[in-house]
């Protein structure tokens, strides 16, 4: 009978040392199983993230494209308002040469009145001065229409500008 109760005790022990070893098998395993649903969870993630971040270069890509052509767009508009105000400029400076020269022609050419009427000579003057203040008043328009012009290229522009960034309806009556 002695035999019957050391059997039993080993028994027991291997019994419970049984126990322990599918105890921590099955803890082992539930380990090896987070980190494998922790590395899936982790791929997910990543592989999302990757995702995001290559929709958000491109939609930044897109956007750079979008406001370098509107940058090369309102420079080559910019450009031709420009070089349309200088051929406006060059015209008009040449419409004023031509009235300062045809008054330098009127007041150079010889008086027709006879010499002695002073009230002829006194509106000959007058006329004389009258053409030089006239050629002098479209000078003075002429500059102050280029400076209008500018200003005008530049109200234009912003306005452009406003309604191609913002979206906002453009002003029709100002350009005009």
């Amino acid at each position: 009978m002695g035999a019957g109760p050391v059997s039993a005790q080993y028994r027991l022990i291997l019994i419970a040392v049984a126990i322990c070893a599918a105890i921590f098998g099955v803890k082992t395993w539930e380990g090896h199983l987070i980190a494998k649903g922790d590395a899936q969870g982790a791929s997910r993630v990543q592989a999302a993230w990757d995702r995001q971040e290559a929709e958000r270069t491109t939609a930044t890509a897109a956007d750079n494209v979008a406001k370098f052509r509107n940058a090369e767009r309102v420079t080559h508009e910019t450009a031709q308002r420009e070089t349309e105000r200088q051929a406006r400029d060059a015209a008009a400076a040449t419409a004023v040469r031509g009235l300062r020269d045809q008054v330098a022609r009127l007041n150079a050419r010889p008086d027709p009145y006879p010499a002695g009427d002073a009230g002829l000579a006194a509106c000959a003057v007058e006329a004389t001065t009258a053409r030089e203040l006239f050629g002098e008043s479209a000078g003075a328009y002429a500059q102050l229409a280029a400076e209008a012009d500018g200003l005008r290229d530049q109200v234009v522009g912003l306005q452009d500008f406003v309604h191609r960034v913002i979206g906002a309806p453009a002003m029709q009556g100002a350009s005009d």
